[in-house]
């Protein structure tokens, strides 16, 4: 589908995507990915949304260069300093700042053995893989990973978000492991950074809703690599319903991936991040001819070219920050596309 890039991007798609669907087959849908800046073009197309995704084909990834894991990186904790002193002095109350990781070696060929690995390792992840070069035409360009956090699934009127703020990485001793949970559920500086999150998109389903269910506490969600403190939302449209990609536009980008305000933290991102996220914490998902859809966080991933894999990974920045443990975090998610590279 045809987008023109800048503000107000995805509140555009969403009306053109419902245009295009009347028109198409019944079986067809709106897929493809919304970048995290509406600067950035989106890479939607229609296709068909009935049928059962296939495996992925397995084979064996070629001879590369061994990842032993993600390195410090001294430019990281500098952001995250400077974040936390803007923090403190009004700027914001929470941006979320990533870093970035080139793996070389790897092409779009080896897409495959990667989806492999990633729906073996991640068995709970949503895992997905779209192309978001500009035009057909292009080298491809893969975006790839498993994510673990849903914007949210639209059922006619019924609506369901699950948010996930507040990580901690685990252990693969169990002890460590329940006493790592139970330090990040009682954790204030991560019941904070995730109060944040929940408060604001209830605050923006508000005008959209006739009833919403917000738990009066987070829970926990645990991956291969990490506990993230969890809520899951439920709610129940005004009639007529937005569709499941307006409703995206308007929640998209949450507090759990730029922070609060946003657009406060969107200029700290600016500032301080080195490299433009592309489509990292962007969306990916889909909707059909009803408005009903499925959008995912695009977390936990990277871009696959010709040139390697550029992979990307952020973290939750409050005025009480420490950069060593924001660094760490950022490995341990880092960790979970560098699982699917070696065996």
């Amino acid at each position: 589908m045809p987008t023109v890039p800048g503000p107000g991007q995805f509140a555009r798609l969403a009306r053109s995507a419902e245009d295009a669907l009347r028109d198409a087959p019944a079986e067809y849908g709106v897929v493809g990915a919304l970048p995290f800046h509406e600067h950035t073009p989106a890479t939607l197309t229609l296709a068909p949304v009935s049928a059962a995704p296939r495996a992925p084909h397995r084979r064996a990834l070629p001879p590369g260069p061994t990842v032993a894991g993600p390195p410090g990186d001294c430019g990281y904790l500098a952001a995250v300093a400077e974040a936390v002193r803007c923090l403190r002095a009004g700027a914001a109350h929470k941006v979320v700042l990533a870093r970035s990781l080139h793996v070389p070696g790897l092409t779009p060929d080896d897409a495959p053995a990667v989806l492999s690995r990633l729906v073996q390792q991640q068995p709970t992840a949503h895992v997905f893989c779209v192309n978001v070069a500009p035009a057909a035409r292009d080298s491809p360009r893969l975006l790839i990973g498993a994510s673990p956090e849903l914007l949210l699934a639209r059922s006619g009127d019924r609506l369901l978000l699950n948010p996930l703020a507040g990580s901690a990485p685990r252990h693969t001793d169990r002890a460590h492991d329940r006493a790592a949970a139970r330090a990040l559920l009682a954790s204030p500086k991560d019941r904070r950074e995730h109060a944040l999150v929940v408060t604001e998109l209830r605050r923006q389903l508000a005008p959209w809703c006739r009833a919403l269910q917000v738990p009066g506490g987070p829970g926990l969600k645990a991956t291969g690599q990490l506990w993230h403190l969890s809520t899951v939302i439920r709610a129940r449209l005004r009639h007529p319903a937005p569709n499941a990609l307006q409703l995206a536009a308007v929640l998209h980008p949450t507090p759990a991936v730029c922070g609060v305000p946003r657009e406060a933290a969107r200029r700290l991102i600016e500032q301080l991040e080195i490299r433009p996220r592309g489509y990292f914490t962007g969306l990916i998902g889909w909707m059909d001819r009803h408005g009903d859809g499925r959008w995912v966080i695009a977390l936990r991933c990277g871009e696959l070219s010709p040139h390697g894999l550029r992979l990307h990974a952020g973290a939750g920045i409050l005025g009480d920050s420490r950069p060593e443990a924001e660094l760490a975090e950022t490995g341990a998610k880092l960790a979970t596309l560098l699982g699917a590279l070696t065996p």
